[in-house]
């Protein structure tokens, strides 16, 4: 997401004169303070643009550029209009950059005006040219220059942007990945071991495999990270009474790039770490059926090419995190959809209210299904 002293986010169609224009993308290189950033690149614009966004153009505004990989939401664009909104009759020009489906942000704009400009980048060169792997923002000082990077851009960052005052947030340069905690990390850990350990509640969050060769899950609750590994949904999983409620880091590192050598061995070192014995088998369960309606809503839209987002097994996989219960899908739906919905309700009516917005039912059945057994052995 760009940001330019001068505000804006979803769900707007108006475009500026050079909508059409299509900026030539340089080569990635290192960039740092004081550099001239690279060209701006995009392939449709919406919301309320500057005529010019050359950097020429802006030159005499503090320009903040976001840079978002996730399509774009409702509830995002009062966010962003607050925040635009703090800066209204000043030099400060915010520019987001969004690579998610058309069609979702379309239908978020609908539900809320977005203040300031959106540029969409289907192919996310920008993220490539800006060479931003994490954080994802960008601020050009009134000079056409890089003023630094950040994680996040709130009002007090800005505002000592044009006071010309410094920002411990604000780094000189792109970030580069940090190795993970070296207690439990990457650099610490031989190959071939895991490591287990109680987390500080009060340390950061993450979870998954990152590499084919590494898997890390920091200050997460153990059925969470028996769902990660397993890949199976909490609907889908029978965890004992006695299971341990805590939270644990988990890390590893196997020097083969074979993703499922990597989580077998986490699999076996958790299974041994907490006396569990974790099997799938086939139960009589209380479910859902998702089928599809006469009619298909105008809330769904088959995606184009590089956008898929969701077939209809996923759609019902969505749903069953509302219901707590599995859904299966008898949709027949086997194309690739963006849709968008959302309820006033919450718990299980939501789904009822979602799958009636995007024209499908959900009938309760009971019917034999694969579940994810947990057993405490010992």
């Amino acid at each position: 997401m760009l940001f330019a002293v001068d505000g804006r986010f979803l769900n707007m169609n108006p475009y500026a004169r050079l909508l059409c224009f299509v900026a030539i993308a340089l080569p990635a290189f290192p960039q740092h303070q004081g550099d001239t950033p690279p060209p701006l690149v995009w392939d449709k614009l919406k919301g309320t643009c500057p005529a010019s966004l050359d950097w020429s153009g802006l030159r005499g505004n503090s320009v903040v550029v976001s840079i978002e990989d996730d399509p774009v939401l409702p509830e995002s664009i009062p966010a962003w209009n607050a925040l635009i909104g703090k800066f209204k009759g000043e030099p400060v020009v915010f520019l987001e950059v969004v690579s998610g489906p058309d069609f979702v942000l379309d239908q978020a704009l609908q539900k809320k005006t977005y203040d300031g400009c959106i540029l969409v980048d289907r192919a996310r060169r920008n993220l490539e040219n800006f060479s931003l792997p994490y954080p994802r923002n960008l601020i050009v000082d009134r000079f056409g220059e890089i003023a630094g990077y950040s994680s996040s851009a709130d009002e007090s960052m800005i505002r000592a942007l044009l006071h010309g005052e410094g920002d411990p947030r604000i780094t000189a340069t792109p970030p580069t990945p940090k190795p993970y905690d070296p207690t439990f990390g990457f650099d610490a850990a031989p190959s071939y071991e895991v490591h287990i350990a109680r987390a500080d509640a009060r340390g950061p969050r993450s979870l998954g495999q990152i590499a084919d060769s590494r898997y890390v899950a920091r200050n997460q609750p153990l059925k969470l990270i028996i769902a990660d590994l397993w890949d199976t949904p909490f609907a889908r999983i029978v965890f004992p009474d006695n299971l341990d409620n805590a939270s644990y880091d988990v890390s590893a590192y196997v020097p083969v790039e074979n993703r499922e050598v990597v989580l077998d061995l986490v699999r076996q070192a958790l299974e041994t770490k907490f006396g569990l014995h974790i099997e799938k088998n086939v139960q009589d369960q209380r479910v859902y059926v998702l089928t599809a309606g006469p009619t298909i809503s105008a809330q769904i839209q088959a995606s184009r090419e590089g956008e898929d987002i969701m077939t209809g097994a996923d759609i019902a996989l969505s749903l069953e995190g509302v219901l707590d219960a599995p859904v299966i899908d008898k949709t027949g739906w086997t194309g690739r959809y963006n849709y968008t919905a959302s309820s006033s309700v919450s718990g299980s009516e939501a789904a009822f209210e979602i799958a009636r917005q995007l024209g499908f039912e959900l009938t309760a059945a009971s019917q034999p299904i694969e579940m994810l057994v947990v057993r405490k052995i010992y």
